[in-house]
């Protein structure tokens, strides 16, 4: 996996280098890449561990993703937050995301992250379950070093359905 993730974020880097962009941009192409992942990854972790029972519930899908999606893609657990500030943001945690164990990012490039590949996969995850929403990553200083924050903002058509169920 590392040796196949290394060259996607290769590839990513060359076609955005070409084109003048930014490290946003790499970032951005790397997000593009996970949401194709996280279309079909939706489909296989549904069939394996939901036996085809999909949810329609904020909290159970954002469960499922940090929980089953987590342990198959990148064989880790996380935690999921809800946001104090606003209602329609979710925060998954992850203190040693698999994807930024593995790559070594030059100096140039000190604020790459490259987590927004799982934000893209949670994203695609998301909008193949009609959720849509707003998914980026963040990298967070904490007491046991750096962790990865992907934050979920959700649609506001989203919130409404979710009130419907209360």
């Amino acid at each position: 996996f590392a040796f196949l993730f290394a060259e996607m974020v290769k590839h990513a880097n060359s076609a955005v280098a070409k084109a003048g962009g930014s490290i946003q941009d790499l970032e951005d192409k790397l997000h593009s890449f996970g949401l194709r992942v996280g279309a079909r990854a939706l489909d296989l972790v549904v069939f394996r561990e939901k036996g085809q029972k999909r949810e329609t519930r904020i909290v159970p899908m954002l469960l499922l993703i940090s929980k089953e999606v987590w342990k198959h893609l990148f064989n880790g657990t996380s935690s999921l937050e809800k946001s104090e500030a606003n209602e329609n943001e979710y925060m998954i945690n992850d203190q040693r995301l698999l994807l930024n164990r593995f790559i070594s990012v030059p100096r140039d490039m000190g604020s790459l992250n490259c987590g927004a590949f799982a934000a893209g996969i949670v994203e695609g995850i998301l909008r193949s379950a009609d959720f849509p929403a707003e998914v980026t990553a963040h990298t967070v200083e904490r007491e046991r070093g750096l962790s990865t924050t992907i934050l979920v903002r959700f649609d506001e058509s989203v919130m409404k359905r979710e009130k419907l169920f209360v």
